[in-house]
């Protein structure tokens, strides 16, 4: 039976997914309604986000030390162990005596063990599997069970091998009972272990890779045979559970696909992948890549901010759930990025170097040829008509720049979104794609340019034409629908997404502070300090959760102003003593500027000028919590936050603190959008990443941008209402936030806008959070794991995140069907459905339903659950609770045990109100 030998070529560094079903099944039936996801994956750094999609991921345990430190709670890990054979890089390898070898696997430079020695199952259990017990492994993967077959050539000798495997089996369970053990094939002995087995592998069954000759291969009709006849044996004596893996190029998506649903079809659960084990494969589960790789010029993490590539790439991205990533041009990643990466976006700002342009053509030809979606934004002619113009299909051609007129051939909708194209006579080119689909094709003395193309390998925008500078003060403008290009360059499929915006199905509203002039006087009548307004005209007048921040320099009695501290501090701990106001800091001296705080220049100044004082990161962070926490805050109450100063852009190092000392951090991002300047320029993404975490920027900007730098005019502030109301139609794109310094409440002007905005924002039906929740759902959303299944989705990771969003043609939430899906709110054309639990699986029907469901509520859903009376839910509010309920007009309404009634009734929806801001049971009660 030759397909024994075929598995021993993949054994050693094998790197899979693979979907395993529960139960005894049927061949051919349709694999069982409840399935485990297990994921095989050996790489020096897997994929986290994506492998909590499953419930069980195989690793190599010298890769994953720690199986607790990747902290899924709702995946378990378990360790490869090679049984038949033992690398030389493994730590007990040298151990073995050379007596007990029996040759080598030439291709994976392995030595085979002699399964037969008396020794061997002792020296397995204590050597091998002990220390992976006592680093907390429980679940074991034994592979190259079957390599004795290369050199155990009789049937006497067979024997003899597997004999000693039987009793490794018998040494493991002896030694530890409680653990669970998945097989590589292993056949042979099955009959004799297979109490002890948990589930079996086999690969290879229309889709093999010769990894001798370095080829993919088509599946015999003999050889595929023998592995059913072994699987279906597996199922009748054994009543195991069986996979079948294959194994197919990672340019060819749809190929592998299909071979998915081959496999299916017989009853088998299938994965697909590619021989590299450097790709996420497809299976019965499909986890959908969340990350775009963005390649952009900037240096250093500081320039990176005013990249255009972070300024104006990243919100559209963001929008459709997806997290953007930034790498420089000179540090391209060596990892292959198919499975884990939606697409590649190239948006340089600096001509690169001849030596920079060969390695990207070499490494995007490579994603090209791995099936990445590449998207070209403003891309230098050497990509475009030089080496890598092949990979592209790009024809261009010599041609001499001139000032004849330019003639616009094809201009399709998506172009001209805010801005008509303005053709340069002087920089046109010809360039052509025979494949492409041309958005934009200019035509200059009977020659072509195709200036905005979606082509088979993405698509590109040529300089001028993805977004233009308005002459004078009137910013940037996208001359591309942004949203458009990236979906179709990046070929972004409809599927749920993580939404920052809602919560429970209604729009967040944030409140903070940024404690700049907290002792300013005012001149409100009295001239009290401007903290002494915040607390009696915003703090105490509303009571929503807010966070408010403090410069530790401006209230400490060793500050800046130590006559004005007693007040300044006894205003604070009153501030902060109201159970609505969450704390933070807003630094000890407030670096104005973060690249060049630590600057030897003293020449500028770079931070409050505090006597005596040299400036120290963690004295900035760190140092600055303590003293809210030791000479502010109520016992027990701690900082939650970290607001950034001056032009908040920290360096890793600085963002690093707030991860150590356990905090949020926030600020930064120039979302300003106004009517007076309506474009999405203007908006920005969730963030920026750093090194050592995620800068999470502020939903919108304070009062500072709308009076021109605090210059006038003083109620300019209230302009964020239009900021507010562009971000929410056509798209909801942001959250409200409330987002001011103190020193806007010392003009009396400043606080009139101010209340003008709260009473914009307190007249919109909300849901009110605090900004640390906030910044928790972002750094959630760059983590959550969307998984396509045969019946809809599943999603995990939703543990602060708690909204996903998606388009009506996508279907209906099955509610009864559905897990951890606790309702839903339409708006426009989308659907916010509301989660329950970190971990949901989503079934759509074509139809919406017709049964009771929650559309709103302003707390959080914190438990939901389906009753022979109705659902029921749990819900906990920062202010007095409202919810909206649909289809209840035949149903009671309890909370707490009493029945409530509607406040008002709209069609099918129902509005209800209670004084409390939180309830362990909302029920409905329905006629039959």
């Amino acid at each position: 039976m030759p397909v024994r030998d075929r598995g021993l070529q993949m054994r050693l560094f094998l790197r899979l997914f693979i979907w395993l079903g529960l139960g005894v099944w049927a061949m051919p039936v349709v694999a069982a309604k409840t399935t485990t996801a297990i994921a095989f994956f050996y790489g020096d750094s897997p994929p986290w986000d994506e492998l909590q999609a499953f419930d069980l991921v195989v690793v190599d345990p010298d890769h994953v030390p720690d199986p607790t430190a990747p902290a899924l709670p709702h995946t378990r890990l378990a360790a490869y162990i090679a049984l038949g054979e033992v690398h030389p890089t493994r730590a007990y390898a040298a151990a073995i005596p050379k007596a007990w070898f029996k040759g080598e696997n030439q291709d994976w430079a392995s030595r085979l063990v002699d399964q037969a020695q008396a020794d061997w199952p002792r020296f397995f259990t204590d050597r091998v599997v002990a220390p992976l017990w006592a680093k907390g492994y429980r679940s074991f993967f034994l592979d190259t069970l079957d390599s004795y077959h290369l050199f155990a050539k009789t049937p006497a000798a067979r024997a003899q091998q597997e004999a000693g495997m039987v009793a490794v089996i018998a040494a493991i369970k002896k030694n530890f009972p409680e653990a669970k053990l998945i097989f590589n094939r292993g056949f042979e002995i099955l009959p004799q272990v297979h109490r002890h087995v948990e589930m079996v592998v086999a690969e290879s069954l229309f889709q093999g890779y010769n990894a001798g000759k370095k080829v993919y291969v088509d599946v015999s009709q003999a050889d595929r045979e023998w592995i059913l006849a072994q699987l279906r044996r597996a199922r009748d004596e054994f009543h195991l559970q069986a996979a079948a893996i294959d194994y197919v190029p990672p340019g060819q998506r749809q190929k592998a696909r299909d071979t998915v649903k081959k496999i299916e079809a017989l009853g088998l659960i299938p994965w697909v992948t590619t021989p590299d084990l450097a790709t996420l494969g497809l299976g019965s589960v499909e986890v959908m890549p969340r990350k775009v790789l963005f390649v952009h010029s900037a240096a250093n993490e500081y320039q990176l901010r005013y990249e255009p590539a972070v300024r104006l790439g990243s919100m559209p991205l963001n929008y459709m759930g997806y997290a953007t990533e930034f790498t420089n041009i000179a540090e391209l990643p060596p990892k292959e990025l198919s499975g884990q990466f939606a697409g590649v976006v190239v948006w340089l700002t600096a001509q690169p170097t001849k030596d920079q342009t060969t390695l990207l053509t070499r490494w995007l030809t490579r994603q090209a040829e791995s099936g990445v979606p590449i998207s070209l934004i403003n891309p230098p002619d050497s990509l475009m008509t030089g080496p890598l113009s092949g990979t592209l299909r790009m024809q261009g051609g010599a041609f001499k720049a001139s000032n004849a007129n330019i003639n616009v051939v094809v201009q399709a909708p998506e172009i001209g979104y805010e801005a008509p194209p303005r053709p340069n006579p002087a920089d046109f080119f010809p360039l052509t794609n025979e494949r492409a689909t041309s958005w934009l094709t200019l035509s200059q003395n009977g020659k072509s340019q195709e200036a905005v193309a979606i082509t088979p390998w993405g698509g590109y925008a040529l300089e001028g034409f993805s977004t233009i500078t308005l002459p004078g003060n009137n910013a940037d403008r996208w001359v591309l629908n942004p949203f458009s290009f990236f979906k179709q360059t990046l070929r972004l499929p409809d599927m749920p997404v993580p939404d920052t915006t809602t919560e429970s199905g209604r729009r967040m509203l944030m409140i903070h502070m940024d404690g700049d002039g907290f002792v300013s006087r005012s001149e409100l009548p009295g001239n009290p300090i401007a903290g002494e307004v915040v607390l009696q005209r915003v703090a105490k007048k509303y009571p929503l959760p807010m966070t408010i921040s403090v410069i530790e320099a401006e209230l400490s009695p060793t500050g800046l102003y130590p006559g004005l501290s007693p007040l300044a501090e006894k205003t604070a701990k009153e501030i902060f003593s109201l159970p609505h106001v969450a704390l933070a800091s807003h630094s000890y001296s407030h670096p104005f500027v973060w690249s060049k705080v630590n600057s030897a220049d003293t020449s500028e100044s770079y931070n409050l000028r505090i006597p005596g004082y040299r400036f120290d990161a963690r004295r900035e962070i760190q140092g600055s919590i303590r003293y809210i926490e030791s000479r502010l805050a109520p016992p027990g109450k701690k900082v939650e936050m970290f607001l950034w100063t001056g032009d908040c852009i920290p360096g890793s190092d600085a963002l690093g603190l707030t991860m150590e000392a356990g905090v949020m951090n926030m600020n930064g991002g120039d979302t300003v959008t106004v009517r007076s300047h309506p474009t999405m320029t203007q908006v920005e993404g969730l963030g920026i990443p750093r090194k050592t975490g995620f800068q999470v920027f502020a939903p919108n900007q304070n009062e500072n941008v709308y009076t021109n730098n605090w210059t006038g005019p003083f109620y300019g502030f209230d302009r964020v209402i239009e900021t507010f109301e562009l971000t929410d139609s056509p798209r909801r794109i942001k959250p409200i936030n409330i987002y001011f310094h103190t020193y806007l409440t010392a003009k009396a002007a400043g606080m009139r806008s101010l209340d003008k905005i709260f009473e914009y924002a307190m007249g919109q039906e909300n849901n009110p959070v605090y900004v640390a929740d906030y910044a928790r759902k972002v750094n959630n959303f760059r983590r959550l794991a969307v998984a396509k299944t045969g019946g809809g989705w599943r999603i995990r990771g939703s543990g602060f995140l708690r909204t996903i969003r998606m388009p009506v043609q996508m279907g209906w939430p099955d509610l009864q069907r559905s897990e951890g899906v606790a309702g839903f709110m339409k708006l426009r054309d989308e659907l916010f459905i509301h989660l329950s639990a970190n971990t949901a699986n989503l079934v759509l029907t074509d139809t919406p339903p017709s049964g009771p469901r929650l559309v709103s509520a302003n707390g959080r859903i914190d438990q939901f659950k389906q009753t022979a009376n109705g659902p029921q839910w749990a819900i906990t509010a920062n202010v007095p609770l409202k919810f909206s309920l649909a289809n209840v007009q035949n149903c009671r309404i309890k909370v707490q045990g009493r029945t409530i009634q509607a406040r008002k009734v709209s069609g099918d929806v129902s509005e209800f109100e209670i004084p409390e801001h939180a309830t362990q049971s909302i029920e409905t009660i329905c006629a039959r």
